[in-house]
């Protein structure tokens, strides 16, 4: 599969599906933006704690970007067989 037939798919996704994508997207985005306050507070206090947590809402928040875009792909192509 090249780049070209995966942004055909994209640009093919249902409207439902890529309205729940969307409000993912939006979740994940606000869930790394508050990762991202987390460590600057760790810039500016020095806790590791708040290192560790920023860091982990961090990997939490893209891992939530890359599982609503495969599985809204995924759901897509399912519906489409059927």
């Amino acid at each position: 599969m090249n780049v070209r037939n995966i942004i055909k798919d994209i640009k093919d996704i249902n409207k439902d599906i890529l309205k729940i994508m969307n409000n993912g997207l939006k979740f994940s985005l606000v869930f790394c933006l508050l990762a991202c306050l987390i460590l600057v507070t760790y810039i500016s206090t020095g806790g590791v704690i708040a290192y560790n947590i920023g860091i982990s809402l961090l990997k939490s928040g893209i891992f939530y970007v890359v599982g609503f875009l495969i599985c809204g792909v995924a759901f897509n192509s399912i519906m489409k067989e059927l």
